[in-house]
């Protein structure tokens, strides 16, 4: 049950018992004025009565002579013209008659007024409320002469505070049972008058004792009070309030109060709902975490560091302080990742934010923004030797060996630098200068640290116009393809082509695929550019087709981004179908860093390619990991030895590393094409260790098409000619 707390109490005044009153006797004397005033006040009484709905009754005590008015009779339901005192004490309810017949006693004894409530039973049986009025006149001796009252029904009055009482215990019913802390608070002196059972058991867990708590005590946010207050005693309620307090065992509690101005017990007063919304609050808080911070590290994640960058522009556009946004990649994390797996890979990030951490100060911000990168938004540092201080240090913190699970790793990290308000830019356009000078800093050997300036904001301009440009390209007719020959490697005689994209721009010629195919593959454009060259190469195919030319299987490249969308198999079986190009006319290149990026997808496509009757060629061969335990599982049907490795050949390492990818290869079963071909020499070693094909400018540069279709017809008449003869 709730408590009910303590009013301030009421003196009650009792009276005591005073002397029997005295019996007149016959033949003491009478002052016959006493009755003229009563007759003269009469007829005023009769109707003041009738106005204030109340009648009136005069007993001379010592000729015993009574009168009622006719409004008093009327209350009664009596007929006029009672003339006893008894007749009113007749028409008491019987429950009552005897409480009352004494208290008229004990105020003829005391000479005192009296001021009762009561019923009445009426002739007809009703049962009525009355409020009855005495009053006592004495003479010059101090013995009683007169006895007037009054007397008004009051059942209305009555039934609506009973009503009003019935009303108040059902809301106190309600409210004790309420599955919600309920306070009942004073304004005017701010103490709490009522609190229920929930609302004890929190004030219990606050460690805060109901009995002599103010509002302000359970409130310790005063501003948050005074609003409440305010809001209370100039609307009659309250907005909804939150405010965290603690727990007397230290734990945090979050309530929200919402309030209301009632009537209770006569007196306004405030009435407060407690809510305790402390686990909303924890809930919204780890949504919050998870929304803003990467699950693995615990370290801030995308989404929060470009959030921090605004904030951190925000300031250094107020005060001129400037700030430094470091992004860092693990220069050999893929590698561990591959060879040691994914548990210590995760490990190793873990660790490499802990250090990160332990080398920034709590105004600084260290977020994972992708699989082994990081970015730092460092405050308060010198543009030039506060920041190369810190990026030498984490240089050097990350170059020292990792300890994961007994095993060592080594990576060690390269960092691109945008310093604000120098290198001016919203957030996404800082991440872009720190990412240019990531790839500076790894061009220029790795382990080091390289700042954006001028020249690499130059390049940074022109990469945003060829990539505006290219988005424009692979929606017009600037993208067409050439064509690469591959030639037998003892006849020399063509056998097959490598299809390449060259983009045309209308103001700047021929764009080096070196230049916008990296752009292509960080936009994910390269799937519509590999779209566009699908669907020319298969076209190709089948004019060759109808010419009856034998041009060999022609070979398109895959790029990693089209395969890690998914969209392969539906765009090359699409243009093969639209086109009607058998599958065996049609090759497909992938790197070899293709199959490690991910292998379970890159070999469910490639699997499905090769079941259809396509050849699979693995280009760049010998640059990945671990390769060889994927052409198995990739289908692969020819190799493709990378150019590195044929351009050094008259290097005693590079002869003897094509030596053995050949014998590797075909061991396997496998075709082996020799690309970068330059020179005789080179052309010569391939031929001479087992290659099957030699791709090369010694014996073609890529040309276009109908330079390649009269290549390949004149191969044909070469045939044809040593057939007849």
């Amino acid at each position: 049950m709730g408590r009910r707390l303590p009013r301030r109490k009421k003196l009650i005044k009792t009276a005591a018992l005073r002397a029997r009153a005295r019996t007149v006797t016959h033949d003491q004397t009478v002052d016959e004025s006493i009755f003229d005033d009563v007759a003269f006040a009469k007829a005023g009484l009769e109707l003041a009565e009738r106005q204030a709905g109340y009648g009136a009754w005069f007993w001379s005590l010592p000729t015993n002579s009574f009168y009622m008015t006719p409004n008093a009779c009327a209350v009664l339901g009596v007929e006029e013209g009672i003339s006893e005192f008894d007749s009113i004490m007749a028409a008491i309810h019987e429950d009552d008659r005897e409480e009352v017949t004494n208290k008229v006693r004990l105020h003829l004894d005391s000479r005192e007024n009296y001021d009762l409530a009561c019923r009445i039973r009426r002739p007809d049986g009703e049962v009525r409320w009355i409020r009855a009025r005495g009053h006592v006149s004495t003479d010059a001796a101090g013995e009683p002469v007169m006895f007037a009252g009054s007397i008004e029904d009051t059942t209305y009055q009555v039934e609506t505070l009973n009503e009003l009482q019935r009303s108040e215990m059902r809301f106190r019913s309600l409210i004790d049972s309420a599955p919600f802390p309920v306070v009942i608070t004073r304004p005017s002196d701010k103490t709490l008058r009522y609190v229920n059972q929930r609302a004890v058991e929190l004030l219990d867990e606050l460690g805060k004792p109901a009995d002599t708590l103010s509002v302000p005590d359970l409130m310790a946010d005063k501003a948050t009070y005074e609003k409440l207050r305010e809001q209370l005693l100039t609307k009659g309620t309250s907005d909804n309030f939150e405010l965290a307090l603690r727990r007397s065992d230290g734990t945090p509690l979050w309530l929200l109060i919402k309030g209301l101005i009632i009537d209770y017990e006569g007196e306004p007063c405030a009435y407060l709902i407690l809510l305790d919304v402390t686990e909303r609050r924890e809930l919204e808080q780890q949504l919050r975490t998870q929304a803003t911070s990467d699950p693995l590290t615990g370290v801030a994640n995308r989404t929060e560091l470009l959030s921090q960058l605004e904030f951190a522009i925000s300031v250094s556009n107020r005060t001129d302080e400037g700030f430094a946004l470091l992004l860092l990649d693990l220069d050999n994390f893929k590698m561990v990742n591959d060879t040691r797996g994914h548990s210590v890979g995760d490990k190793l990030l873990v660790e490499t934010s802990n250090r990160l951490n332990s080398l920034l100060r709590t105004t600084d911000t260290v977020a994972r923004i992708g699989g082994d990168e990081f970015a730092i938004i460092a405050r308060h540092l010198d543009k030039t030797r506060g920041v190369t201080v810190l990026a030498q240090k984490i240089i050097d913190s990350l170059a020292a060996p990792f300890e994961i699970d007994g095993l060592t790793a080594n990576v060690g990290c390269s960092i691109g630098i945008a310093h604000y308000p120098w290198d001016k830019g919203d957030p996404e356009l800082l991440m872009q200068h720190a990412d240019l000078a990531l790839y500076r800093a790894k061009d220029e050997g790795r382990g080091c640290f390289h700042m954006f300036d001028e020249e690499l904001s130059h390049a940074v301009h022109e990469r945003m116009d060829l990539e505006r440009d290219l988005r424009v390209a692979v929606e017009t007719d600037q993208l067409f393809v050439m064509y690469q020959p591959r030639f037998d490697a003892e006849t020399r005689e063509p056998v097959a082509g490598e299809a390449l994209a060259r983009w045309k721009h209308p103001e700047k010629g021929l764009v080096s695929p070196g230049i916008f195919i990296p752009i292509a593959e960080e936009t994910g454009l390269v799937i519509d550019l590999g779209r566009v060259v699908l669907d020319q190469v298969v076209s190709d195919i089948a004019r060759w087709r109808e010419l009856g030319l034998d041009v060999g299987p022609m070979s398109v490249n895959i790029s990693p981004v089209h395969l890690a969308a998914g969209c392969v198999l539906e765009d090359v079986f699409g243009a093969l179908k639209k086109y009607n190009v058998p599958a065996k006319c049609l090759q497909v290149e992938v790197t070899e860093s293709t199959m490690i990026t991910d292998e379970e997808s890159a070999s469910s496509q490639i699997k499905a390619l090769a079941d259809a009757g396509i050849h699979i060629l693995i280009d760049d061969f010998g640059t990945g990991y671990s390769s060889l335990s994927y052409l198995h599982r990739f289908h692969a049907h020819e190799l493709k030895i990378d150019r590195s490795f044929v351009s050094n050949v008259a290097e005693a390492t590079s002869a003897i590393l094509a030596r053995q990818i050949v014998s590797i290869g075909k061991s396997l079963d496998l075709k082996i094409v020799a690309e970068g071909v330059e020179t005789d020499a080179q052309a010569d070693f391939m031929t001479a260790i087992g290659c099957d094909e030699l791709q090369g400018f010694l014996l073609s540069k890529p040309i276009e098409r109908p330079a390649f279709e009269e290549l390949m017809r004149s191969k044909a008449e070469r045939v044809a000619a040593v057939a007849k003869a």
